[in-house]
Formats: C-alpha cells, structure tokens, sequence
C-alpha cells in the first residue's frame, strides 16, 4: 500500500501507538489463580483476541493487571465495574517510563483518581506500569495481547472485562490543547494545530469502533492504521508515515483556489486532514483526504463484520475512488491480517 492508493498524503505529526519493548511474558502469564484471589468470580464468559474493541483493550489490560499485579490495578479495576474506566492518551514526555517507544502513554483512571496506572503498546504487546506519577514508573511486564486473553479465559475472568468495558471512555490529549499560533506556524513552517484558522472548524471526533490499531496483508504488502479519538496514523512499506490530526473543514476554504495552493498554508497545515462522514454500501464511513487536496476522493474507513473461521469478526474496510472500491481489508491482530491476506468477501464491493 501506498499513499497514492491512499489519495492523501500523510506528513509529519505524532505516532499514536507506544512501542512496548522490554522483557518476554513468563509462563505465569497463563496460569491458574486461586479463587480467592480474583477481582470477580468465574464464569464460561469467553473473549476473543481477535474482535476486540478499544474499550475491551483496554478493560482486558486493567483485568489482567488487577488480577496478576494486584495494589492499584486492583482497586482501580473493582472500581471501574462500578463507575467506569477512563483511559486517558499522553505523550509519553508526560512520565519517565523505561522505554518512549512511538511517545503516546496510556493512562487508566477509575473515579477521576489518577494513581500513575499507565501502559504503553506495540502491535500485539503492551507493557504495564505503575506509579507512573511518582518519577520513574515501575514496569510490571512486557506481555502480548493473547497472553492476557488466554490469561483472563482460563481463570473465568471474561465476564469482568465485558463489565469494565461497558462503561470504559477513550480520551486522546496528545494534541496539547490545540493552542499553536497559526499565523506565526505558517512563517516558520511548523505545523499549526489552531482551529479557526486555514479553514479549521475543530476536530472530528472518530468512532470509537473505529479507535485502535487496525492490520492487513492485503496487495502482498502488510501495513497498519491507527484511530485515535482525532487522529490517524498509517503503516506500512517504505511510507511510515507519521500521525496526522483530523479536522472538519469549512465548506468555503477551497473555494479559494489560492488556499489550495499556498505553500505557507502547506507549511502550517502539513500534519492535519479533513475528515467528514458518508453513508454508502450500507456502512457508515469516514472520508479522509489532504488539507489542501481538490482532485480525487480520498480514502474511506468504516468497520464491518465478516464470518470467519465460524465467528463474527469486526473488520476495517478500505476504500477508495468515486465508486468505493476495496483497496484492503484491516483486522485487529496481525495473525489474523495473515492468515486472510487476499481473501475477498462477498458482501463487499470489489473493482
């Protein structure tokens, strides 16, 4: 894939997605806890890896900290069920954590109490902290996704993690306020992210169905999208593009052919994209294209479901053109993006 088959150009901006490097799980990690021991009862309630939503990642992560790490986890975990989890998206320059990685951090509050919870990812890795705002963080573990899957199934633990989930919210402020001046970012040639300026109306707000890091094989080549609350980021080949901020557009900014092609507006606006939403196929899509592009139509994004291997999967369709054709299907593992590479789905519209 690459960003003529995208339509838009993706430049400089933040990576949303925390690199997690560090020790391998143990075999622990998908042992058995005593009964006494776990944050709820057990139960047949099973969750899949593979289908997971932005707010079941994140509900899975505290469930599995709560239960092996205990101390804050814990309690954050037993007071989400009754009042919600919020994870909150920092730059990772906000703690000192072992490892930066891509610099976003994720941080997990239950109650509004921030007691330094926070945990960083890397394509199916995530490493957990604690005590993140109290100078250096302690790493707890370095463990993949289906580690803690598996973790949480075998000792009946499906049940809490749909519970957290529920009432989980996804805040992204990594953007710093939006408090750049426009008018000096267009002289020096860094990015703005104002609104009110160059035709800015505020952020789109992106589905949360939409939000997380999303995987595909398709066109022999594997890349990567990622969602944030505002954001977009792709993957993928030689075009490791970096994250970019979606904005509404007003309607009479490219009506001015001048705005189009100003180099300074480039300048200012190299790290943001117009997004806007369209109902086509039966799905609900969002359009992203360039700040200052007027030919071509993009690329859209919208979640399906597709029947695979006998179980409802969530899937990311990639379209492009005035007819929406299938450019890539995106999954929510990269073992699975493998194992479909190519495969195409009848209800879906191929050129």
């Amino acid at each position: 894939m690459n960003h003529q088959k995208l339509g838009i150009t993706l430049v400089t901006g933040l990576a949303l997605l925390l690199a997690g490097c560090g020790n391998q799980a143990t075999s622990k990690d998908t042992s058995s806890a005593t009964s006494s021991s776990l944050l709820a009862p057990k139960t047949d309630n099973k969750i899949s890896q593979d289908n997971l939503t932005p707010q079941q990642t994140v509900a899975v992560i505290t469930a599995y900290a709560g239960n092996k790490y205990g101390n804050d986890w814990a309690t954050t975990a037993k007071a989400g069920q009754q009042n919600g989890l919020q994870v909150s998206l920092y730059r990772t320059n906000k703690y000192q954590l072992s490892d930066n990685g891509q610099g976003v951090a994720y941080n997990v509050t239950a109650n509004g109490k921030d007691t330094g919870l926070v945990y960083t990812v890397n394509g199916n890795n995530v490493t957990i902290y604690e005590d993140a705002q109290s100078g250096q963080a302690k790493k707890l573990t370095t463990v993949s996704r289906a580690e803690m899957v598996q973790y949480l199934n075998h000792n009946g633990q499906g049940q809490l993690v749909n519970n957290l989930a529920t009432g989980t919210k996804v805040v992204d402020k990594t953007n710093g306020g939006l408090t750049t001046p426009a008018s000096r970012d267009a002289q020096t040639g860094k990015a703005s992210t104002s609104t009110g300026q160059y035709g800015n109306e505020g952020p789109v707000d992106v589905p949360s169905e939409l939000q997380g890091t999303w995987y595909t094989a398709d066109n022999g080549e594997p890349g990567s999208v990622t969602f944030g609350a505002h954001t977009f980021k792709y993957t993928g080949g030689d075009n490791d593009g970096d994250q970019v901020t979606i904005y509404k557009q007003s309607p009479a900014f490219l009506q001015d052919e001048n705005n189009a092609t100003s180099q300074a507006i480039g300048r200012a606006t190299k790290n943001w994209m117009r997004g806007t939403f369209d109902n086509a196929h039966g799905m609900r899509w969002l359009n992203l294209r360039g700040w200052q592009q007027t030919a071509g139509d993009g690329a859209y994004y919208a979640v399906h479901t597709e029947t695979i291997n006998g179980q409802q999967v969530k899937v990311l369709v990639e379209t492009g053109g005035a007819d929406m054709h299938v450019t890539a299907v995106y999954y929510q593992s990269q073992s699975m993006a493998k194992q479909q590479a190519g495969t195409k789905y009848d209800d879906l519209n191929y050129m």
